[in-house]
């Protein structure tokens, strides 16, 4: 039979006669997919005429595999001169002639690829190792078709064949095509190339021709679209656009450069559009392959040409998440710590997260995906993982979505498949979860005062008198010593029980504004301690008011705080001011960090708000308590009247309403206490920092906040690692961070890694949006609070906007009129103290602290969850 020489592309199915290109081009053809029309050279031409000059293939690839070095190069040049030397022009006119037949315009201009045997195979690709030509003319086929078959004797194809163990001398073919005028083009994988990820498409693209992209002399616009299962597009997840200066072009004349000006440097080189039917093409073509495919493509004018597709040899496709597949939010970690978290501080996080929060839904049968991880850190500041959470949460047929409105943060962009726990196993988490609540009902409160006695035990005159290595083993043993005591897993399940059972029922029963009126009957029940603090604060003014001593004190012109115990010594107000202290002193803003200086550190915040309390003639203890029973007392009459007469709703209320009162005071029973243990662990760390720089290995005692828990450990082991300069380039790094900018919520991980974040501009009509926390109006002047230096400031009536809403911040709640924050959850902590305390709140105001200034006039109102700006007078 006699093997053709030049064949329609759409007949290319013998691998060994038109090489893996145009078997590739050919599939596409028979797939449906668009493909310029054209043409295979075959490997026959190439045999044909390589053998009828005496050059004999197989004995001069054997030699040269032999070689290596010099030699092997000096054969390889011998051997492409004599290749050059061959006459072909008869097959260059059959060429034309075949050209002619495509029905193109006599001004056409040509690709002309490579299509090698060993090429765009199953498990080798030999990609960019061969020679293409674009823009040729007809008269110039001859040249292009002998230059491929040239570059078959380079050295780079003889050693990637060896590696390769492939002895066997190669043959070209070659694929000619009318070129796509392109508007863009570039490379597309079906997968992820780094990570196997088979729901990603990613996608390289450039304006013109994609000759520059895949020679890597420029760099491409760079996107990712996720994909549904059955290979539909659901967003761009990443898209990475470059400056261009210039493109490639095909014309009448040939290849030419166009160059680029003003806003064309910097568009996008495809639309949505084009970037969705990319992708969707892409996961065509790799199901029609039955495996991860590489493509080229290109736009014209008026589709989307496939050129080239060859299947993806060097990964492997996978189902599995990975961390930069999840989203990420500050959620609960902004709210408790500082901006900049402590070295040491993020360390103990990842443990305690895994530790006690982790393993529990271990215990309880629910799959961790590998190489997931619940914390992860950007420029300084720690990210829990939604997505995680919500594979969790729902493994255990609860509602993921409920895990936004407690904890706060934004939804997810995309959500997992989850498959649930099966019956009996679902049965059994349940009841492991019942009596982890039921554990901490019962022990709560003992385990809190354990944790009271335990700080107690570690006052810091307590001690004074231990050497480093007796302090070691008193640190050592406060990690053991929590096991058994931490309940925060068992309240949350108490919390998230009620809260689940309410949102199934309460809209059906209540209407839209349910959460209004729940949030409005958990005011004032007395319970929770982080916000009794407020009413203690305002004892304190009542005390002041009357005591001529400290009403003295509190409003002298100048005023000097650091006199305070001098001035009003032996006074009551002092006294009760210690008892305050004694009970509060230990909670800090940002007080999840043990190196945040404690409120007894430095009270002077604390004497400031008293101050403006007496002054302004804020309303007394007993004020504030009718107020809150008289908004309780009417949020459950109004609930009670809209369950009307169904005794059996009203009885599942109270139920869960009880419930959710004595888990929300257990909460923060949980926070207040175990600062408790978090102060006896920084009162053990102070000291030891003071050892260890009369030993000379730190500079300063809170250096030792700047080392993790295995450091620490290091250099009490006696590492010789220069600590004093690390530390110092630590906190060089600490304050570099704290130059950026960093997103609340992060979709797409690596993208954020690469840019800073400007606060979102995108108010409309003065009016801004955010999650109602704890209802009511009020309408005064901004006071943005960033530091405790700010808290000496704040005015009676005005509306506080803050970043998160810290528990630390509870003894401003009775003197503001209201509470914006930019993130901020139903079910944080500081979001409980203000709905307790009765305070006008809203969270999840975007870009709050940027969009909202010192005296700018606003109206809040908390029920609905928006803000107005009022216009300047």
């Amino acid at each position: 039979m006699i093997r053709p020489i030049i064949l329609s592309l759409s007949h290319c199915t013998d691998l060994d006669l038109v090489g893996g290109k145009a078997v590739g081009l050919a599939r596409l053809i028979a797939g449906g997919f668009p493909v310029p029309q054209g043409f295979c050279v075959t490997t026959e031409a190439y045999t044909q005429y390589i053998h009828a000059s005496g050059f004999i293939v197989h004995e001069e690839w054997q030699r040269v595999g032999a070689l290596s070095g010099n030699k092997r190069a000096s054969v390889l040049a011998g051997c492409r001169e004599r290749i050059g030397r061959i006459e072909i022009s008869q097959l260059a006119a059959q060429c034309v002639t075949a050209l002619q037949t495509l029905d193109q315009p006599p001004n056409t201009r040509w690709a002309v690829r490579s299509s090698a045997t060993n090429e765009d195979a199953a498990h080798t690709s030999f990609a960019g190792l061969y020679r293409t030509h674009l823009g040729v003319a007809l008269s110039d086929i001859e040249a292009a078709l002998k230059d491929l078959w040239l570059s078959l004797w380079d050295e780079r194809v003889v050693s990637y064949q060896a590696r390769q163990s492939n002895h066997m001398a190669p043959r070209m073919a070659v694929v000619v095509q009318p070129m796509v005028e392109a508007q863009s083009a570039g490379v597309a994988y079906s997968i992820h190339p780094v990570t196997g990820r088979s729901n990603q498409v990613t996608i390289n693209a450039v304006p013109g021709l994609a000759a520059p992209l895949v020679d890597g002399t420029v760099a491409p616009d760079q996107y990712v679209v996720e994909v549904t299962d059955n290979g539909q597009p659901t967003r761009v997840r990443r898209r990475i656009l470059v400056r261009k200066s210039d493109r490639l072009t095909v014309s009448k004349e040939g290849l030419r450069t166009d160059p680029l000006n003003g806003m064309a440097t910097l568009q996008s080189s495809l639309t949505v559009a084009q970037l969705f039917s990319l992708a969707e093409t892409a996961k065509h073509i790799e199901r029609s392959f039955g495996q991860p495919m590489d493509l080229e493509w290109a736009f014209d004018t008026r589709q989307l040409w496939i050129v080239q597709a060859r299947p993806i040899t060097a990964v492997r496709p996978s189902s599995d998440l990975t961390n930069d597949d999840c989203e990420w939010s500050r959620t609960n970690f902004k709210e408790t710590l500082p901006e900049l978290p402590s070295l040491l501080s993020l360390s103990f996080l990842e443990r305690f997260m895994d530790a006690y929060i982790l393993s529990h839904y271990r215990r309880l049968g629910c799959r961790i995906p590998d190489g997931l991880t619940s914390v992860r850190v950007l420029n300084g500041r720690p990210y829990l993982n939604v997505t995680l959470f919500h594979i969790l949460i729902a493994q255990l047929r609860g509602d993921p979505s409920m895990n936004t409105e407690q904890m706060g943060g934004k939804p997810l962009q995309t959500v997992p498949q989850v498959q649930p726990l099966s019956g009996f196993a679902f049965v059994r988490a349940s009841w492991r979860v019942w009596a982890e609540m039921r554990r901490v009902e019962r022990s709560g409160p003992r385990l809190f005062e354990e944790m009271k006695a335990l700080a107690a035990t570690y006052r810091r005159e307590h001690i004074l008198h231990l050497s480093v290595e007796e302090l070691v083993p008193e640190l050592d043993k406060l990690g053991p010593w929590l096991e058994g005591r931490e309940v925060t897993f068992g309240i949350a399940g108490g919390v998230g029980q009620c809260l689940q059972i309410f949102s199934h029922c309460l809209p059906r029963w209540l209407g839209p504004d349910w959460r209004s009126l729940l949030n409005a009957a958990l005011q004032g029940q007395g319970t929770v301690i982080s916000a009794q603090q407020i009413l203690r604060l305002a004892e304190l003014t009542d005390i002041a008011r009357n005591e001529t001593v400290a009403n003295a004190f509190l409003t002298s012109e100048p005023w000097n705080p650091l006199t305070f115990r001098t001035a009003l010594a032996d006074s009551t107000f002092l006294r009760t001011f210690d008892k305050y202290l004694e009970d509060y002193g230990h909670r800090a803003v940002g007080e999840s960090d043990v190196m945040a200086p404690r409120l007894a550190d430095n009270p002077e915040p604390i004497l400031a708000i008293l101050r403006s309390q007496l002054i302004s003639t804020a309303p007394s203890q007993e004020t504030i308590r009718s107020r809150q029973d008289e908004t309780r007392a009417a949020a459950l009459d109004q609930i009670k009247r809209r369950i009307g007469w169904r005794l059996d709703r009203w009885a599942l209320f109270l139920w869960c309403y009880r419930r959710l009162g004595r888990f929300f005071a257990l909460r923060e029973a949980n926070r207040h206490h175990l600062m408790y243990y978090s102060i006896a662990i920084r009162t053990l760390l102070l000291r030891l920092g003071e050892l260890l720089v009369e030993r000379g290995q730190l500079n300063q005692r809170d250096d030792i906040f700047f080392l993790t828990i295995s450091d620490r450990a290091n250099l009490l082991a006696g590492s010789t690692r220069d600590w004093k300069s690390e530390i110092r380039a630590r906190r060089t790094a600490q304050e570099h961070n704290a130059k950026f900018e960093v997103p609340d919520t992060i979709h797409d991980w690596e993208a954020a890694r690469e840019q800073t974040v400007t606060a979102d501009k995108s108010e409309e009509n003065g009016i801004l949006t955010g999650m109602p926390i704890s209802v009511g109006t009020v309408a005064g002047l901004v006071r943005t609070i960033r530091s405790a230096a700010d808290w000496g400031k704040v005015r009676p009536g005005e509306i506080m906007v803050v970043s998160v809403i810290d528990p630390g911040l509870a003894p401003l709640f009775g003197l503001a009129g209201g509470l914006i924050a930019e993130m901020g959850g139903t079910l944080s902590h500081g979001a409980i103290i203000a709905r307790e305390y009765g305070l006008p709140t809203i969270a999840n105001v975007a870009g709050a602290m940027t969009r909202l200034t010192d005296g700018m006039q606003l109206s809040l109102d908390a029920g609905s969850g928006t803000i107005r700006i009022e216009p300047f007078p």
